[in-house]
């Protein structure tokens, strides 16, 4: 059994996967760094005895040495995995590989793990800390081993996040505060203004992203999200989503919403490595 570990500017996703890449999606930890003692019970709670446990982080090197001990402790080795490790699914199309984030590669490859729609280009916007918008294309036309990928990242955005948005005007502007309002075509309350501006740059940021992919004219591309912040954006994001695809006179497709993309992508690598 592989434990799965993603390592985030906030959280920690865990979850495990059976020697074929096989992952319950249903049995999964999410907790802070001060909570990590809580993996333990945890896994003796759920009988699990992790032969290996595969790693990403995009945290401090601090709270790495954290995680990393805690294995140490009960003998579990470790696999911390990164952009530059390839994958069959997957091609890296950045400037310099080894910058993309780790979590930006490996939830793209849960997503194509998931979502197998590698016949059209796919969107993945996670709603993080910071908003991710990450775009891949079927790889054609390549016939070397090195591009022999099923798809091929070709780059995406970055942006505050949700939350961070929110936190950004309640820090930063005298009369503002804080707190999640109601949003509305035109907002007559602050609140309300706040969360449809945000949810409305937030949804802009993506959509922007899918139009780009549907230019490349390679079939109508897929838009799948993630995130915590999904909750804040969700409504604005379907109906923007939606408008979209019916004025471009497509059959409508849903967004689709896979909770854990990086513990999806590092099951999938655990039966490459």
């Amino acid at each position: 059994m592989n434990l799965l570990i993603d390592i985030g500017n906030t959280r920690l996703k865990i979850g495990y996967a059976l020697a074929d890449g096989t992952r319950p999606q249903h049995l999964s930890l999410a907790i802070t760094p001060a909570e990590l003692p809580l993996l333990l019970p945890w896994l003796q709670q759920h009988h699990l005895q992790p032969q290996r446990a595969l790693l990403v982080s995009v945290a401090t090197i601090e709270v790495e040495q954290q995680v990393a001990a805690l294995l140490q402790s009960i003998s579990c080795p470790t696999r911390w995995l990164s952009s530059i490790h390839p994958c069959p699914l997957l091609h890296n199309g950045y400037d310099r590989p080894e910058q993309l984030g780790a979590d930006r590669w490996l939830a793209l490859i849960g997503v194509l793990a998931q979502q197998q729609h590698l016949h059209c280009p796919v969107v993945h916007a996670s709603f993080g800390t910071a908003t991710t918008v990450d775009t891949a294309r079927p790889n054609t036309g390549q016939s070397d081993t090195q591009h022999a990928s099923s798809a091929l990242f070709i780059g995406g955005t970055i942006l505050p996040g949700p939350q961070l948005m929110y936190d950004s005007l309640a820090h930063n502007t005298a009369k503002l505060g804080s707190g999640v309002g109601n949003q509305a075509h035109f907002p007559t309350n602050t609140r309300a203004a706040i969360s449809t501006g945000i949810a409305a740059a937030q949804a802009g940021a993506v959509l922007r992203q899918w139009q780009l992919a549907y230019a490349l004219q390679l079939g109508s591309p897929v838009l799948v999200c993630s995130g915590g912040g999904w909750d804040l954006i969700k409504e604005e994001m379907e109906k923007a989503y939606a408008q979209q695809q019916q004025q471009l006179r497509l059959a409508e497709q849903p967004v689709y919403y896979q909770a854990t993309p990086v513990l999806d992508g590092l099951a999938y690598m655990s039966t490459q490595y």
